[in-house]
């Protein structure tokens, strides 16, 4: 038997919130809620002909009907379907609406329409879907849960053609007051709007947002990362004897290799050499998407440890796409980098190192301990190069230096881990 719809509520409808692409959320009954990119939501009715062929038709758009409103019109179109009778949908409904419009009236409802197309709500969606296939993961979940969850909660509705300074202060000082950090991130995805609104012919050229000054000062803090040696034995045997296997052995990669968090949780076995005891991270995805931050493939040196981990893991899943497989309830196709993040909070770390500070580590410990040398350490941890002279003529990539560095570091963790035993 067919799996029956979960029945939708009010309180589903109103929370639910556009994606990278429009979806459908089914009620039964053939009735479903269509949630656009740009958040414009209707009830759609799929029905059958008496000669079995399948239609659908638009019944409403939501607010204006309201779920009850479209589960009693649903049998209607049904009962219309059965009997042959004509099925009359919102376009119809409109177009026969408009024609008893007077002229003042259309006016307005050209208007109301004009203004939803030019809302920070429409126009920040296209922006970030103009912008999604030249980050990397991370970057786009973050900018589309600032933009979802504060700009257009504070802004959704403002006319981009009228937008002013004064317009969006509040907000950003609001997000400020509760998130200081999200709030400097939210400063520079509403210029990017703005650019790309400029760029579309939508503002003028100087219609820029003077934002300079818009939100209190506020000393930003450093990625909580352990960085004094006596430290650092015991964040490592606390991780050795986390007891989440599939965590415990990317939390142990990250830590060898420095690598971004994200970068870590989505190793794919394809990638790994166990024989030349190498990592090559191609630059892009397949679609176009960033793997690593600049862009660029990169090759990690992986020491003995590393392999003797991924050696183990394979029992875990070899034969998968993925290194590390997604743990619990988690709907990932591998292992999600905020996993590695509440491991370390459970080991009593939060606030005091993350996944992220093991690239603080390296390059801090690594440096005034082992004395290696700083861009063979900026060449590890795949940094852009500083400036563009640099990265035009600067092809250097340490592969040797990196190979013995990394030996060096996995032991150094190693040694650090006996002493804090002892």
């Amino acid at each position: 038997m067919p799996r029956l719809s979960t029945q939708l509520s009010a309180l589903a409808v109103e929370k639910a919130r556009p994606r990278n692409a429009t979806y459908m959320l089914p009620d039964g009954d053939g009735l479903a809620l269509c949630v656009a990119v740009s958040g414009q939501k209707s009830w759609r009715v799929r029905y059958r002909l008496l000669d079995g062929r399948q239609r659908t038709v638009v019944i409403g758009q939501f607010p204006a009907m309201s779920l009850a409103e479209a589960r009693s019109r649903t049998p209607e179109i049904h009962l219309a379907a059965r009997t042959g009778a004509p099925i009359v949908g919102l376009r119809a409904e409109v177009k026969a609406a408009q024609a008893m419009l007077t002229a003042d009236e259309l006016a307005v409802q050209k208007e109301t329409e004009d203004a939803r197309r030019h809302s920070f709500n429409t126009l920040s969606e296209k922006w970030l879907a103009a912008r999604q296939p030249g980050w990397a993961d991370e970057s786009y979940r973050k900018a589309k849960y600032v933009v979802r969850t504060y700009l257009q909660a504070g802004i959704g509705h403002q006319d981009m053609r009228t937008l002013r300074t004064r317009d969006v202060v509040d907000t950003l000082r609001d997000l400020a007051s509760k998130a200081p950090s999200l709030a400097k991130k939210a400063v520079q995805y509403l210029n990017g709007v703005v650019d790309f609104c400029i760029l579309e012919g939508i503002r003028d050229d100087d219609q820029v947002l003077r934002l300079r000054g818009a939100l209190p000062s506020h000393k930003g803090g450093h990625i909580p990362a352990v960085t004094h040696e006596r430290e650092i034995g015991p964040l490592m045997r606390s991780i050795h004897a986390y007891e989440g296997h599939v965590v415990r052995c990317a939390l142990l990669l990250a830590a060898w290799t420095a690598l971004r968090p994200s970068v870590i949780a989505s190793a794919r076995w394809q990638e790994i050499d166990l024989e030349r005891a190498e990592w090559h991270i191609p630059g892009l995805e397949e679609d176009g998407r960033r793997r690593m931050k600049t862009g660029h493939d990169h090759i990690v040196s992986l020491p003995r440890q590393a392999i003797a981990m991924l050696q183990g893991m394979m029992s875990f899943s070899a034969g998968a796409e993925y290194v590390f497989p997604a743990v619990g309830k988690m709907r990932n196709p591998h292992l999600h980098r905020d996993a590695l993040s509440r491991a370390l909070r459970l080991m009593g770390y939060a606030g005091k190192h993350s996944t992220h500070g093991f690239r603080a580590m390296l390059r801090t410990v690594a440096r005034e301990r082992l004395g290696i040398d700083f861009d063979v350490l900026e060449a590890q941890l795949a940094h852009a190069k500083r400036d563009e002279i640099q990265a035009a003529y600067d092809r250097t990539k340490f592969d040797d230096q990196r190979r013995e560095a990394m030996q060096r570091w996995a032991d150094y963790l190693d040694m650090r881990v006996a002493d804090a035993t002892d």
